[in-house]
């Protein structure tokens, strides 16, 4: 069925509008699941993986370093690092 925005008519509508709402309605139902959510953007502190432990490094050489810990939930940690020394 081609789409012509000057020639709509009650079928067209109301197909357009079913899809419109229905894409609406399960991108709220999506949102609110958490599926929807990307799991490296936290919006608060309480959601935020804890690091009981700390964190522990080792195998330190000339250019690479292993960084090490356990959170209190699946996740995935990033670690800045420079070379300049203080």
């Amino acid at each position: 069925m081609k789409f012509n925005p000057l020639k709509l008519n009650r079928r067209q509508f109301l197909l357009n509008s079913a899809i419109t709402g229905g894409g609406i309605i399960a991108t709220n139902f999506l949102a609110k699941s958490g599926f929807a959510q990307a799991p490296g953007i936290i919006t608060s502190d309480k959601e935020r993986p804890g690091i009981p432990y700390g964190v522990a490094s080792g195998d330190i050489d000339g250019n690479r370093a292993v960084i090490w810990s356990r959170s209190d939930r699946p996740a995935q940690m990033i670690v800045e690092s420079t070379i300049s020394r203080l």
